[in-house]
């Protein structure tokens, strides 16, 4: 239907100027105005050109314009669901960098209590070691004392033996002994 209006402007157009008047040979001959012609000339032309502007307004310019609107529109759309997909992306970006910042501060808080809890652990195995190193030093020094005390008592019994020049029985030997180790227990054991 377009296409047939089209072709009816154009043989339209194509009458009205196809009409030339017929000029006479006493008159100059006019350059080609618009207006040169009869005012019927002039009044088919303009006639023509109203209602070729009338039928491509409906068949041309009107979808033409709906065309580019529809366009217009279409960019737009575009161009806001852009703006609103940048938004949501600098969203996600700050998300994503709090979460982030949020895991890096999780991890050296675990870093540091781990840090805390292998110190305290290093620690209380330090004390451990220590206590023990203590406890072993007490028991060899209390069998060192024990080791000495009989190693006193022999040897009091020896030289008691030899200076009285007589032997002890069983039961004198031991009240000397028990006496003599009394004796240097009062006076100061070295400890």
């Amino acid at each position: 239907m377009a296409r047939a209006t089209l072709y009816l402007a154009f043989g339209m157009l194509l009458l009205t100027c196809g009409a030339a008047p017929a000029q006479h040979a006493d008159e100059p001959e006019a350059g080609g105005n618009l207006f040169s012609g009869t005012f019927g000339d002039s009044l088919w032309t303009v006639v023509a050109f109203v209602i070729l502007l009338v039928v491509l307004g409906k068949v041309a310019w009107k979808p033409v314009l709906e065309g580019l609107n529809a366009r217009q529109s279409h960019i737009e759309q575009q161009l806001k669901f852009a703006e609103d997909s940048r938004v949501k992306a600098e969203h996600l970006l700050e998300d994503y960098k709090q979460q982030g910042l949020t895991a890096v501060r999780e991890a050296t808080e675990q870093a540091q209590r781990h840090q805390q809890q292998m110190a305290e652990k290093t620690r209380e195995e330090t004390l451990a070691i220590r206590r023990r190193a203590n406890e072993e030093i007490d028991s060899a020094r209390a069998a060192a004392m024990d080791d000495l005390w009989r190693q006193t008592g022999d040897l009091l019994l020896h030289v008691s033996s030899e200076v009285l020049g007589r032997t002890l029985t069983e039961q004198d030997n031991q009240r000397l002994i028990d006496e003599a180790v009394a004796r240097i227990r009062q006076n100061g054991s070295p400890q």
